[in-house]
C-alpha cells in the first residue's frame, strides 16, 4: 500500500505556476513585436530623410546651373514639381523601382529690392530666396517633410540652408 505521505512529496508544477509563466512570456514575445515594429517605423523615416535630402540637394544644384535669366524667370510663391517635368525626380524614382512617394515644391521670393513681387518683376530683382520642400506620408501616416532654402543673386551669390 501507499502512504499518503509519499504521494505529496512529488515534486510539479501548480496551474498557477503554469498561468504565471504563460503571462510572462506572452508579455515578453509582445515587447519583443513592438520592439521590431517601432524598429522598422524608424528604419523607413531615416531612409526617406536621406532620400528627400538627396533630392533637396540635386535640386539646389540644378539650380545653380541656371542662368540668372532663368531663375528670374521661375513663378513666384510655391510650384509643384512633377516627376516628367523635373529630370532630377525621375532619375530618383526610377532608382526607386518607378514608385516616387514624395512631392517636391518650389518656393521663389524677391528678397532685394523689397516689395517686388513677380514674375514679371516692377524692378529688375537682384537677390531671390528659393525653397524646395519635400513632403512624404511614412509608414505610420504621419506626414514629415524637409525644406532647403538657398539665395540666388544676379551677380552669383548663393548660400544654402536646410531645416527639418
Amino acid at each position: 500500500m501507499f502512504d499518503n505521505q509519499e504521494l505529496k512529496s512529488q515534486v510539479g508544477f501548480t496551474i498557477m505556476e503554469v498561468a504565471l509563466a504563460a503571462t510572462v512570456l506572452a508579455l515578453t514575445l509582445v515587447g519583443m513585436i513592438q520592439v521590431v515594429d517601432s524598429g522598422s517605423e524608424m528604419l523607413d523615416l531615416s531612409r526617406k530623410q536621406t532620400i528627400a535630402s538627396q533630392i533637396l540637394h540635386s535640386e539646389i544644384d540644378q539650380l545653380r546651373l541656371q542662368n540668372w535669366n532663368t531663375v528670374a524667370a521661375y513663378q513666384s510663391g510655391p510650384t509643384p514639381f512633377t516627376m516628367a517635368g523635373d529630370p532630377v525626380l525621375a532619375g530618383m524614382a526610377q532608382q526607386l523601382g518607378g514608385t516616387f512617394p514624395y512631392t517636391v515644391t518650389r518656393t521663389v521670393s524677391c528678397v532685394e529690392p523689397l516689395a517686388n513681387p513677380g514674375p514679371p518683376y516692377f524692378l529688375q530683382p537682384l537677390l531671390l530666396q528659393v525653397s524646395f520642400t519635400v513632403s512624404w506620408i511614412g509608414i505610420t501616416g504621419h506626414a514629415y517633410s524637409r525644406t532647403s532654402m538657398t539665395y540666388v543673386g544676379k551677380n552669383g551669390l548663393s548660400a544654402a540652408y536646410q531645416r527639418s
